[in-house]
């Protein structure tokens, strides 16, 4: 039997190494049909261009879009960038845009819709990563590609799959329109199974009362916070059992789980370091008996995109999770805060629930592999990130280049 093993094993190998090989001979010939796409987009639409005929030519020659633009995003971070400033920009780089202001979410999930409805080859959001969530909900499955002009707030979406921060460069991505394949969550909760899709993280627990109070605080929403914060304080670890698809589980008592599609979430927070967006698996985090204490001062160290380590934090990948727990917990999918499926079971004398009535709080998460088209760049998300992006934007804070350069670049001009 040992034998046999060893033999399959090196038959194996020897199939694994082929591909491997194939896979990246196939890689770098994609790189470089990419490096060449990026040196005709910045030939073909330099705002000087004129010598190559693109103006005389009109607006044949360039792609149609809708653009979906949120006057509202990002005006405390870095004043608001105008719709005139992303159109021409857009333009610059071989977009033509048809403009859709958000006005609601509704309203911006309406005007994706009917363009994914239409098969439109090209939806881009500028805006912030609600927005972005709310479009990309409706362009689940289609034909209709995702671009993204980052102008809001946290832009974890963009920093994630390398989209730079700075508009000419985020515009230039667009123009290369080079895309790949991302996959999505699915929260099944309430009575609602179908529309509860999420790019970043979903969560059970005070990750649902915290998220949404952090990013009420960053935008100056203050009148939601008492009541978070009366929530974060009268909250209490329950029993909750975790099962994967694969068969494991894990029980714990504890406050938190995040399932992540993402690495960052909230603010800047870098929630899954090793989450990929194109992998088919979700990233699962249990903290298990973890203080409140405990919790803050992990999350305070993962925050601006720094990872952060705590031995009570246990890691599981999975394409799909079923989270129950005894107690009725608060639950997210993203910025959206919702409540856990309750369902009926019998008590069973390997049931962790004290309840007399046998009732148990269900939540089940699963990923949507490759259901999502996007224009991406150089981003620690994807496993096969676009190398030639013009720039690849922090994991927080603001971009340096483009105008906005390093302050040592500022006093190397100055002498």
């Amino acid at each position: 039997q040992l034998k046999q093993l060893q033999d399959e094993h090196s038959r194996l190998l020897k199939k694994v190494e082929k591909a491997r090989t194939k896979f990246e001979q196939r890689s770098r010939k994609l790189q470089s049909l990419e490096s060449d796409i990026a040196k005709l987009e910045r030939r073909s639409y330099d705002p000087q261009a004129e010598r190559l005929g693109q103006a005389s030519d009109g607006d044949k020659n360039l792609r149609h879009a809708l653009l979906i633009y949120n006057p509202k995003s990002g005006a405390k971070s870095n004043g608001g960038v105008k719709l005139e400033q992303v159109v021409g920009c857009l333009r610059t780089h071989g977009i033509i845009a048809e403009i859709g202001l958000k006005t609601s979410g509704k309203a911006a999930r309406k005007l994706a819709k009917e363009a994914a409805d239409k098969d439109e080859d090209l939806v881009i959001v500028a805006a912030g990563d609600g927005t972005v969530e709310e479009v990309a909900s409706q362009l689940v499955g289609s034909k209709t590609t995702l671009g993204i002009v980052p102008i809001g707030t946290m832009n974890n979406l963009a920093r994630g799959l390398g989209i730079p921060l700075e508009l000419d460069d985020a515009c230039q991505l667009l123009g290369m329109g080079v895309s790949r394949q991302i996959d999505v969550g699915h929260v099944h909760a309430n009575e609602k199974p179908d529309v509860e899709y999420f790019l970043e993280t979903a969560g059970f627990g005070l990750s649902a009362v915290a998220i949404p109070a952090g990013q009420a605080a960053e935008k100056g929403r203050w009148s939601a916070l008492p009541n978070a914060l009366r929530k974060v304080f009268d909250s209490k670890p329950a029993s909750i059992l975790v099962e994967f698809d694969d068969g494991e589980s894990i029980q714990a008592k504890s406050e938190v789980v995040t399932v992540s599609n993402a690495p960052l979430m909230g603010n800047n927070i870098m929630v899954a370091p090793d989450a990929k967006m194109d992998d088919g698996l979700l990233d699962v985090a249990v903290y298990d008996g973890m203080s409140k204490a405990d919790l803050l001062s992990y999350f305070v160290s993962a925050n601006s995109g720094k990872r952060a380590t705590n031995a009570s934090v246990r890691f599981h990948r999975a394409q799909r999770v079923r989270i129950t727990s005894d107690e009725p917990l608060d639950a997210h999918s993203d910025k959206d805060v919702i409540d856990g499926k309750e369902v009926l079971e019998e008590n069973s004398s390997d049931s962790q629930s004290n309840r007399s009535d046998g009732k148990k709080y269900v939540l089940e998460i699963e990923v949507v592999p490759q259901a999502l088209s996007v224009i991406v760049g150089k981003g620690i998300a994807l496993t096969l990130p676009v190398e030639v992006a013009a720039s690849v934007p922090p994991l927080s804070g603001p971009q340096a280049g483009n105008g906005s350069k390093p302050k040592q670049d500022e006093k190397d001009d100055k002498k």
